[in-house]
């Protein structure tokens, strides 16, 4: 048995990386129209493939330039994989003895890194999402205070106190409205203080009915006087009201002793808490410290990680290196788009939560550092803080002044891109926009897109075969998978491939030709899922609108334009 058997058996779960479901497939059809069918093309096949055989009826003849290198941003990857030993990248500068050969300070990173890896060996599994570190950050400083639109206060001994402003007030409004959003458990931890609020309010409320109908039997015909329209704006009061008002008709009781005793009694307070440590259970804090070491806020601490890339995660991987890279004609799986490539793993993510956005920094620049052509990043995100956005954007900024191309998936998410900011994006530096970076999603045979991705006409790209394809599996299996990783993966192929046949093209020259050799779409109208008020359904539109080429990835005519314009 090989090494893999104990891995596969623990990995063989139902593996959701970044949303993408990477599912099993035992039913394999035999037709590459089915398989493989990113290689296909409509007029010959009648699927929406990326026609790459086509590419290579016309590449005839023609000899490859150089083996492009793949920079795979993400998850492990089997390496020993057998449909893909010969697309494997190995650092021409190190060697497997132990010692940092390159006096890069990361020892035997022979194929590549795992960033997420500690000096004995072990691997970081499960991250949490970005807002959950931003919170646990920032707790400290903000976590405890409410703000009312007019005055501060604090949660301090069983008390809300009256207290100053916060010294930074943009770091403030930042915890309060994007932190407290992004984050489950800053959510949960924001409801011990309005706890505190509904209990001081009840006791506010209590007093001022009691002085009106002294007496009198309180109920929600008098608890309704507390609000006065034409009294000076109260915030904090006007909720309080909302929702005792609302607990009423939950609680379903006319009496305001009812009311009272579930929120002036404390026992608010203490279910708040309650929910708070719930919530702090579904999570995993800890884990980066104890096992890689570093501070992941400092991006000058470089040295960390280790050379660990088969991990549990590594499914998602295996399968994009398989689109990209596997080996042609051999019979075994799909085949690749081109398997000339050399494909480098770099590990930040795992099987849960959200990449650090240091690791995807100095991946980038390990990238390019070692002769990268093409690199894919993990899925987009909404929540990039902005000393570490800072970070992203100068390793972009650094990738593109080398000439590299770099991909990005959206999120299936079924998000207005033009509503709602995604990072990493070409207006992200605030000045020039970047001319490297090329955003993607997932398109199926009939070539209509993907129904919960992301989509902007401006913001997204093109659309790429990335929904029940074939690749390479860990343990020298192979499934059916669906996902923008496998999108993207879709894309680097093709980039790859213009790169092999004309290498003095720049990754912002062979984004410009990928946008412009599209198969077009335009005037098809598609139904797309969509989200409304937080809510999901469905709408039509013209494949135009969804994305700036208005198509899908074609590489027959990729490689026509790219031969247009080396001559």
């Amino acid at each position: 048995m090989r090494k893999y058997f104990l891995l596969l058996v623990l990995g063989l779960y139902v593996c959701t990386v970044s949303a993408q479901l990477i599912k099993q497939d035992n039913q394999i059809p035999k037709k590459q129209s089915d398989l493989d069918w990113y290689n296909c093309s409509f007029d010959q096949d009648g699927v929406y493939g990326a026609e790459v055989n086509k590419a290579y009826d016309l590449l005839k003849g023609k000899k490859i330039k150089k083996r492009p290198v793949v920079a795979l941003i993400g998850t492990g990857l089997d390496v020993e994989h057998e449909d893909l030993k010969q697309s494997i990248w190995f650092n021409p500068k190190e060697k497997a003895n132990g010692k940092d050969d390159d006096k890069n300070g990361l020892v035997d990173d022979i194929n590549g890194w795992n960033f997420l890896g500690g000096k004995d060996g072990q691997v970081m599994e499960t991250l949490l999402k970005e807002g959950d570190r931003e919170f646990f950050r920032l707790k400290d400083k903000y976590g405890d205070y409410v703000f009312d639109g007019k005055n501060y206060y604090r949660v301090a001994d069983d008390k809300l106190m009256p207290v100053p402003a916060p010294e930074n007030i943009d770091e403030f409004k930042y915890y309060r409205n994007q932190v407290m959003c992004e984050s489950s458990v800053a959510g949960a931890y924001g409801g011990i203080g309005l706890a505190y609020v509904l209990r001081d309010y009840a006791l506010k409320f209590d007093k001022q009915l009691k002085e009106r109908f002294p007496d009198k039997e309180l109920t929600l015909q008098e608890f309704q006087t507390c609000y006065d329209p034409k009294a000076p704006r109260d915030s904090l009061g006007e909720v309080a009201f909302t929702l005792m008002a609302y607990g009423f008709s939950i609680m379903k009781t006319e009496k305001w002793e009812d009311i009272y005793n579930l929120y002036a009694t404390g026992g608010q307070v203490e279910r708040g808490r309650a929910a708070y440590e719930k919530a702090l259970k579904a999570i995993n804090p800890g884990g980066r410290k104890d096992i890689v070491g570093d501070n992941y806020m400092d991006i000058n601490d470089k040295k960390y990680g280790n050379n660990v890339l088969l991990t549990s995660d590594a499914a998602l991987g295996t399968m994009q290196a398989g689109i990209i890279g596997a080996k042609r004609g051999n019979g075994l799986g799909g085949d690749g788009i081109i398997d000339r490539v050399e494909i480098m793993t770099l590990r930040v993510t795992g099987r849960s939560g959200e990449p650090y956005l240091k690791d995807m920094a100095l991946a980038i620049r390990y990238a390019v550092d070692h002769k990268a052509d093409v690199i894919v990043l993990p899925q987009q995100n909404t929540l990039y803080p902005e000393d570490q956005k800072k970070w992203i954007t100068e390793a972009l900024q650094y990738a593109e002044g080398k000439g590299i191309l770099v991909i990005v998936p959206v999120w299936d998410l079924s998000r207005d891109l033009a509503k709602e900011t995604f990072f990493p994006n070409r207006w992200m530096t605030g000045g020039k926009e970047l001319t490297n970076l090329m955003v993607v999603a997932s398109s199926n045979k009939e070539g209509n897109p993907s129904m919960r991705s992301n989509y902007g006409a401006r913001e997204l790209d093109l659309f790429a075969p990335g929904m029940d394809v074939f690749s390479t599996y860990t343990g020298d299996t192979y499934q059916t998978g669906t996902g923008v990783g496998l999108a993207a993966a879709s894309v680097a192929g093709v980039a790859a491939l213009i790169k092999a046949y004309y290498p003095a093209l720049t990754g912002t020259q062979i984004r410009d030709i990928l946008l412009e050799s599209v198969t077009s779409r335009a005037g098809v109208e598609v139904e797309k899922g969509i989200e409304v008020n937080g809510k999901p359904t469905q709408d039509l539109f013209l494949f135009e609108d969804l994305c700036l080429s208005g198509g899908i990835l074609n590489a027959y005519q990729a490689v026509m334009a790219a031969d247009k314009l080396a001559k």
